[in-house]
């Protein structure tokens, strides 16, 4: 995995901070492969379902939390969908590729 400790703190704490202490969190996408270099930061939650703006406001506040702890960084969030909601392919591969955090 390449991230930080620190970065790895960030995210819970921002994660706590703004979808609760219940949001469970996985990196996925290029940053889990230690053999390559650079990438975004993918980061996939499962939290307490919200209301579509909620979410995308808890999303925003998230980004712009975290990258005033780590930098300028390229971050996408990836939220689970809802239930009764319809799962894309990069949410079945997030869970299949994904190291929780």
């Amino acid at each position: 995995m390449r991230l930080t400790t620190l970065q790895i703190q960030s995210i819970k704490q921002v994660a706590a901070e703004v979808l609760g202490d219940q949001a469970r969190l996985m990196l996925f996408g290029s940053r889990v492969d230690d053999t390559r270099r650079g990438g975004d930061i993918d980061l996939y939650v499962a939290a307490p379902v919200l209301p579509p703006q909620a979410q995308t406001q808890a999303k925003l506040e998230f980004l712009v939390k975290l990258k005033r702890q780590i930098g300028e960084q390229r971050i996408d969030l990836v939220f689970a969908p809802a239930p009764g909601q319809p799962q894309w392919p990069i949410h079945a591969i997030a869970q299949q590729t994904g190291i929780p955090l």
